[in-house]
This record gives C-alpha cells, sequence and structure tokens, in this order.
C-alpha cells in the first residue's frame, strides 16, 4: 500500500488511514465491488479519491447533492487534482465543451448527479473513456425502503452496462439491513466487500427533552455554545421566526430553506460558515453534503419522521471529534402531528387508483396511450378542480413517482416567494400608477400580511381567483413589479413538469404496484413508530438504541446521552441536603418559579425539581398560582 499512503501524504497531508478506509481501498484496488458503510466524518470520501488516484483513467462519481459536488471538485482542484461536475443548467454546449474536456483533459474524476446520466450525449462520452472506478455516493438512495429514496438512481446501473468489468463502490452514512441488502441488490454488484464501521460516535451526545417552552430550552443550550449550532424545524415559516426569536435573544442567528434563492443560500451559508452568525435555523433542506466541523450542537424542534434522517441530520455535530450535542426537544402535540403528517395521511392502494384516474383525466389521456407524455403541473389548481385532500393528494403523487409510475420533476411542491422591498406607503403610491397592478398587489398584501418582513411563499393559483385575472397577467405584473425594484421574488409558473412512464390502464396500472403500496405504507409506519420508540425509551442509552436501529448489536453505553447521565449522576444526600438548603435560601429573598431558581443554581434541572417536590411534602414550601414557590 506504498503508493496509495504517498498519496495520502503528498495531495491530503495526513500519515494514516482513519479506522477501515486502508481495507476498503485494497478492496477497490483488488478491482472488487465494495460497500462502505461509514458514520458522518469517517472519511468516505477518500474510500474513492485515492484509488481512483493510484489507478489510470477517470472515477465516474454519482451523486444526489450538488452542494457536496461542489465543495468536493473545489477541493480537488485546490490540491492540485482534475476535476469536473455535470450540474443543472448547462446548456446543451456548454455540456458537450466540458464532456469534452473530460475524455481529452487527462481529468480524473467526473462527478454528475444520476438524473445526468438519463442524457445520451453524457452515456455516449462515458463509452469512450478510460473508467477505472465507479463511485456511488449516499447509494442508500436506490433502495425504495431507504429514507432518501430517489428514483433516478436507478439510472445508475447504465453504467454498469457500460463498463460491466469496472468496480463499484457504494458508500453511505444511514443504511439499515434491509436497506443495504436492497442496495446491493439495486446496483446489480456481485459478491461486493461489505466493510462496516461503528456508527457510534463517542464525543456525540444524544439528548432528548420533552419541553412545552423550547425556545427557552434551546436558548440555554446557545448560550452556551462557542462554535456552531444548526436549529431544525419543520417548515420555512418557522425558520424565519425562529431565527427572529434568537437574533431578539443575543444570539445571532439566520434561516435557510429550499425556497431562498441560490445566491442567499450561498451568502448565509458563508455567514455562518465563517462564524459571522452562530446559529442557521433550517428546515432537512439544509445540511446535506455541507462539511463543516465546528458544529456544537444540532436542536431538533419538532420530532423527525424517521431515525433515519434523525440520525444523519444530528450527526452533522462534532465532525471535529470535540464534545457536541444531538438535543431533541418534543412535547404531546409533536406526537400527534407526526403521526397525522407521515402515517395518516398515507395514500392506500384505493386512494393511489382515484389519484391516478383523475390526473389522468385531467390531462386528457386516453386509455392504453400517455406513456413518456409530459405535461405542466399545477397542483393547487389540480386539487382545487376535483376538491382533494392536499395532503393525501401530495403523498399519492410521491407515492406515484416513487413506484414509476409518473416522473414529478424536482420543483414539486416548491412555491413562489415573493417579498416587498420598499415601504408600504411607496407601494401604496406605486400600486395608482395602474389600475391592474393595484389590483393583483393589493390582494396580495391583503392575503399575506408579512410579505414586508420576510420572504414568503404565495400561491399563484389563489391570486388569480381573488382577482379574477388571467395567470398570465398575474405572472406578468409580478415580473413588472421585480424589474421595477418593488419586490424580489423566485416564482414558479408551476408546481412541476410531471411524465407519465405508463401507458393508461386505470386500476390494473396500480394493482400491478399494490403490494408495494402496501409495503411502503407499512415501512413509513414502522419508521414513525421507532422515532416514538426511540423517544419514550428513557431506560437504554440513546447512542446504542441508534446503532442498534441499524443492525449494530455491540455497543456499549455512552456516558454522555441525556439517558446515561440521569442513570449514572444521583446526587448524595449530602448534596440533597445542600441543594435544599440553596433552595430555601433563594426563596427567603423572593418568591421564584422553577424556572428561575435553575437559573440560579448550577445542580441539574431534574435534581431541583426532585428536590422541590420534597420540600413540598416536607411543608417548608408551597406554590402560588403564578406557580412561584414561597416559604411556609
Amino acid at each position: 500500500m506504498t503508493n496509495v499512503r504517498d498519496i495520502l501524504t503528498k495531495y491530503w497531508g495526513y500519515t494514516s488511514f482513519k479506522p477501515m478506509q486502508e481495507e476498503i481501498i485494497t478492496s477497490v484496488m483488488d478491482g472488487k465491488d465494495t460497500v462502505a458503510l461509514l458514520p458522518t466524518g469517517g472519511g468516505k470520501s477518500l474510500c474513492f479519491q485515492i484509488p481512483a488516484m493510484a489507478m489510470d483513467g477517470i472515477c465516474i462519481v454519482v451523486s444526489p447533492l450538488v452542494a457536496l459536488m461542489g465543495d468536493q471538485v473545489n477541493a480537488l482542484k485546490e490540491r492540485g487534482i482534475k476535476a469536473l461536475k455535470l450540474t443543472g443548467g448547462i446548456s446543451f454546449d456548454e455540456l458537450n465543451t466540458l464532456l469534452d474536456n473530460t475524455l481529452y483533459g487527462n481529468y480524473k474524476f467526473l462527478y454528475l448527479s444520476p438524473e445526468r446520466l438519463q442524457q445520451e450525449i453524457v452515456q455516449n462520452y462515458i463509452k469512450q473513456m478510460n473508467v477505472n472506478l465507479i463511485a456511488v455516493d449516499e447509494a442508500h438512495c436506490i433502495s425504495q425502503w431507504g429514507n432518501d429514496f430517489r428514483p433516478a438512481y436507478k439510472n445508475i446501473t447504465l453504467l454498469r452496462e457500460i463498463h460491466p468489468l469496472i468496480p463499484i463502490i457504494a458508500l453511505t452514512a444511514t443504511a439499515t439491513p434491509e436497506v443495504l441488502e436492497d442496495t446491493i441488490s439495486e446496483l446489480k454488484m456481485e459478491l461486493p466487500a461489505v466493510f462496516r464501521n461503528s456508527f457510534v460516535r463517542e464525543n456525540l451526545s444524544y439528548q432528548v427533552f420533552k419541553e412545552e417552552d423550547k425556545l427557552y430550552k434551546t436558548e440555554q443550550f446557545l448560550k452556551t455554545n462557542n462554535g456552531s449550532a444548526i436549529v431544525y424545524v419543520r417548515n420555512r415559516k418557522g425558520t424565519i421566526e425562529i431565527s427572529e426569536q434568537l437574533n431578539s435573544l443575543g444570539i445571532s442567528a439566520t434561516f435557510y430553506h429550499g425556497g431562498i434563492s441560490a445566491k442567499e443560500k450561498a451568502q448565509k451559508l458563508q455567514a455562518w460558515r465563517n462564524g459571522v452568525v452562530s446559529t442557521m435555523v433550517a428546515t432537512n433542506a439544509f445540511g446535506m453534503g455541507i462539511d463543516h466541523a465546528n458544529v456544537r450542537f444540532v436542536i431538533h424542534l419538532q420530532i423527525p419522521e424517521s431515525l433515519e434522517s434523525y440520525f444523519q441530520e444530528a450527526g452533522r455535530a462534532g465532525r471535529d471529534g470535540q464534545y457536541a450535542a444531538a438535543v431533541l426537544l418534543y412535547n404531546e402535540y409533536d406526537k400527534i402531528y407526526v403521526k397525522q403528517q407521515f402515517v395518516e395521511s398515507l395514500p392506500t392502494t384505493s386512494d393511489l387508483k382515484n389519484i391516478y384516474r383523475t390526473l389522468s383525466n385531467y390531462f386528457q389521456i386516453p386509455y392504453g396511450e400517455g406513456e413518456f407524455t409530459k405535461h405542466n403541473f399545477g397542483f393547487s389548481e389540480f386539487c382545487k378542480t376535483y376538491s382533494l385532500n392536499t395532503l393525501l393528494a401530495y403523498n399519492a403523487l410521491n407515492s406515484l413517482d416513487r413506484l414509476g409510475i409518473i416522473q414529478l420533476s424536482q420543483e414539486f411542491g416548491r412555491k413562489s416567494i415573493v417579498q416587498f422591498l420598499i415601504s408600504s406607503e411607496k407601494v401604496l403610491q406605486y400600486f395608482e400608477k395602474d389600475i391592474t397592478t393595484s389590483v393583483i398587489g393589493k390582494t396580495i398584501l391583503r392575503i399575506y400580511g408579512g410579505i414586508f418582513e420576510m420572504p414568503t411563499a404565495i400561491n399563484l393559483d389563489l391570486i388569480v381567483n381573488k382577482t379574477g385575472q388571467p395567470i398570465e397577467t398575474v405572472i406578468s405584473i409580478l415580473k413588472k413589479m421585480e424589474r421595477d425594484q418593488v419586490v424580489e421574488m423566485t416564482l414558479q409558473i408551476t408546481d412541476a413538469t410531471l411524465t407519465f412512464l405508463v401507458p393508461r390502464e386505470d386500476d390494473k396500472t396500480i394493482n400491478v404496484i399494490s403490494r408495494e403500496v402496501e409495503a411502503l405504507n407499512r415501512k413509513k409506519k414502522a419508521q414513525v413508530n421507532s422515532v416514538l420508540n426511540y423517544i419514550a425509551n428513557t431506560k437504554t442509552c440513546r447512542s446504542v438504541q441508534l446503532v442498534m436501529y441499524f443492525g449494530e448489536t455491540t455497543a456499549s453505553k455512552c456516558g454522555i446521552c441525556s439517558v446515561c447521565k440521569t442513570q449514572t449522576k444521583k446526587l448524595s444526600k449530602t448534596e440533597m441536603q445542600q441543594l435544599a438548603e440553596q433552595i430555601l435560601a433563594l426563596l427567603e429573598e423572593a418568591e421564584l418559579t422553577s424556572r428561575e431558581i435553575s437559573e440560579k443554581l448550577t445542580f441539574a434541572e431534574t435534581d431541583i425539581l426532585k428536590v422541590l417536590r420534597l420540600l413540598m411534602d416536607a411543608e417548608k414550601i408551597n406554590a402560588n398560582p403564578k406557580n412561584q414557590y414561597y416559604l411556609n
């Protein structure tokens, strides 16, 4: 392994490998199909980059993450390694030039998304390339049982057909045994060598708290933060509201969600990485492919839909190996909400038949026809036309996409984002110039109250209905307002492009996939139940619970999670007496709530509450209607 060690030192400056990296690299160099299951921060990228550097030819890297592709290509270039990426927004001529450069320019790495493999020009160029390795990042995305299933990942098998003798390395940080087996099968890997490193993160403290005042608890954590933090919330509006609240508490924060522009995303990410702001409040659109080592806290303010997504998001803390905390805050309503959102709204086979038939009628697809026809699709208008439950319809369309009946473009579910840039007085003066602009503009202001303060998602169909103006007129007026710098906006004219992948056969079409529908629904219910069981289990170490879910059964207690701390750190009688005396001394000065007492003492909140109960039982203190404690 002298050669690969030399490469490691020359290009990356390391003198030794992380656990299992060397064994994985040896397997790849021996020409074997290889699976690398390594935790976040385990050094997956070097497992394909180093063997690719050691062999003649180019490595094809398939990744679903544009941000990660950009970061890795830039990092390789900085090390003097020729690498290139194919992302969206490239013209045909530019694509042709880039592929030409890749073929004749002695490049070592070509990064592309799975969608790019559908293009014939890309396939034709890859046929001519001297490929030495095929690397599939986030490989669990090919499994329909995986949390991040991406139908386009099925295209990856084209690479195996084009270069059947070239080894594949599949890399992932989150795969249950079931997903791992399916991934190997879907990638058509031949007797792969599977390397599974422990998913245990010894420096990461997993903490779960039932908390009604989540903002207060978050503030307590972040006030002690000396690095960066991520706060995850479920929706876009929440990212803005929580970031504003944190800023008002003296914690520098910004927000991030899928609706902001690419330029704004880059600016916010840069500010966070550079420490200009300490806290990123985000939806789960943030984080995948973001390599930032100094994250001390990852805080979830709602219950995630699966342990796969939670483990991946929590794993963004402490990648530098220093102590970090992954905190999950929940209340009773969260448990109800996660079931409503992800279990009770699951589409049955009957639901899918109804939605598919309705969809075919909506686009006037004749029976037996429609295969590979493409249509612009307005989701809101579709639901309104047929009086559909929007959440059920949304989940049904995603299921049809997942199961290969239709294909939805990546824009599905996005909304237009608008924010007014000038004062309300100037806006009203602007409206006076044109009656149509006034009607549309004032309607938007009436519907969306906070549109001056923050970028706001708007529903174009709703504006059309309220104003009586054609959609073309509404769009034209919005674009004129943008040109006049009255608003800033990201416009989604339709929710998606929808492609029918099979001929219309109504119920027969869905009958073919009915077993898979039922299996997917069972899987989703099991995932939600696993999260709820994780929250409820206060006896087993949090780290042990998580890694057991991914098939690791030999892990020891971590000693630093919220369960372990409760079990191992019990106050002695002397400490209990000291705490009681300190509480009584505080109450001699003023009536205080338990929170106020906690802020003044260094003892754990659970111990303070326990001693308060004992003091009340002993009738030394009492509580008033404001939940303030006082001396008897």
